[in-house]
């Protein structure tokens, strides 16, 4: 293996995790030397410095914080035991150029000290926020890289894309990047680009005037209005109408708009997060959404991994929501059984985190005192019967599985295109026959065959 040159500086180093970590330099060629924090803005600067921190001292990092405010210059790699997520959000709003966790890989190592010799962030000299990021995304390596994310996001002002599945913790993660970003005191202001009428959606964003439309008595300030100064979440953005795209897309450009029925144009300095659990390339390949209102809403996409993913957070989720449970509801729930925790384990989770948070609940109520020993990951499978009871079993089962991950429009569409493949199939490919069969015209069922990718007739 070749070797490496340039100098290490250690801050924060003891014990036998030093002596290992200084073998490995030697071995790798560095020179290195041991440095207090508040020394290293007299020390002759490094390659990079490495800062050990443990997650004990959560929220903060006292060592990185005295290095970062000593010298900002010194590229900066923290190295933790334990850290919390609200540590790894804090130590890229920072500006450290990469978090590695213990035990240390020694591939990652190398890899974060090359990469250190070779670049040197520049970072403001904003205050950080103190306040802690909820906990319950997770804590496993692959959502350890999306607190980085967030804690970049959260130090610049570009307008952030968050894409994942229905309840991986798209809203949480927006709300983390306000709360840790210099707007952390201004409004926040959430809008769901699906829970509005198309014919709303425009007034209910930019506002509207007395008498725009028969109802307004009154001006009316909208979202972007009330968001001045702030964070604005568009939930669901994938879902926007085509029509209002091109309208927010102006507003992106120059951060100007015009309420509805009002020819005076006003301004707003807002921050933009987007949410979609859609895949939004695929979207704009479609003729669905417009590529230019992508590319201005990704400049810093952000993807959070679904909780199938990412299985070594289950546990740790598992005991966080017991924890929220008990301090939300007054309940003394003191442990989840091992196999109740396996099984968990052991489930697919098609509502992600959501649907974990609300199956967690649903336990815990029906424990209220005591140890949990049973999910309900399968409602009522245990019911005896036939098999048509079984089957209406199953049924239920699957409903209650999608209003606990709020998958209920998802599950409906799932549903429906099943029902139409098997009646195609049963009625040997006989639309006019499966038509009569549903009750609707065959412009109709040629419309939904389309819209779940079925076969349909020439014309």
């Amino acid at each position: 293996m070749d070797t490496m040159t340039g100098n290490v500086m250690l801050i924060g180093w003891h014990g036998h995790e030093c002596r290992k970590l200084e073998r490995w330099l030697r071995e790798q060629g560095l020179v290195f030397n041991h440095a207090r924090p508040e020394d290293v803005v007299a020390a002759e600067r490094a390659s990079v410095a490495l800062v050990r921190e443990s997650g004990a001292e959560a929220p903060g990092l006292p060592r990185l914080e005295a290095v970062m405010e000593s010298s900002r210059a010194q590229p900066t790699i923290l190295v933790g035991d334990g850290l919390a997520p609200e540590q790894v959000i804090l130590a890229a709003r920072l500006g450290t150029l990469d978090v590695l966790t213990e035990p240390l890989c020694r591939d990652q190592l190398r890899k974060a000290i090359g990469e250190a010799r070779m670049s040197c962030l520049d970072s403001t000299d904003a205050d950080v926020l103190r306040e802690d990021c909820p906990a319950i995304l997770g804590t496993s390596s692959q959502i350890l890289s999306v607190y980085k994310q967030l804690g970049v996001a959260a130090s610049n002002d570009l307008n952030v894309l968050l894409t994942g599945e229905t309840g991986v913790g798209k809203e949480v993660s927006a709300h983390c990047i306000h709360r840790h970003s210099v707007r952390a005191h201004q409004p926040y202001v959430a809008i769901n680009c699906t829970a509005i009428p198309e014919g709303l959606l425009e007034a209910e964003m930019f506002g509207y005037a007395r008498g725009a439309y028969t109802n307004a008595i009154a001006d009316g300030v909208g979202r972007i209005e009330s968001a001045h100064g702030g964070t604005l979440l568009l939930d669901e953005v994938g879902d926007m109408p085509m029509a209002f795209q091109a309208k927010l897309l102006r507003f992106l450009e120059d951060r100007q708009f015009h309420r509805l029925g009002d020819s005076e144009p006003r301004a707003a300095d807002v921050r933009v997060i987007a949410a979609t659990n859609r895949d939004l390339e695929q979207d704009v390949e479609a003729g669905r959404f417009r590529r230019d209102l992508y590319y201005r809403l990704s400049q810093l996409p952000i993807h959070i991994p679904a909780l199938r993913e990412r299985t070594d957070d289950v546990r740790a989720l598992l005991r966080a929501f017991v924890s929220d449970a008990n301090l939300k509801l007054g309940l003394h729930i003191t442990d989840i059984s091992e196999q109740a925790q396996a099984e968990a384990v052991a489930y697919h989770w098609p509502g992600n985190v959501r649907e974990l948070k609300n199956i967690v609940y649903q336990a815990a109520v029906r424990t209220r005192v005591g140890r949990i020993d049973h999910l309900p990951l399968f409602p009522g499978t245990h019911t005896q019967g036939g098999d048509d009871t079984c089957s209406e079993t199953a049924l239920a089962a699957l409903i209650q599985r999608a209003i606990a991950g709020g998958r209920v429009r998802e599950m409906l569409e799932e549903v429906e295109g099943l029902a139409l493949q098997s009646l195609l199939e049963a009625f040997a490919g006989n639309r006019s026959r499966v038509a009569e069969e549903l009750g609707m015209s065959r412009n109709t069922l040629r419309a939904r065959l389309r819209l779940h990718g079925l076969q349909v007739e020439s014309q």
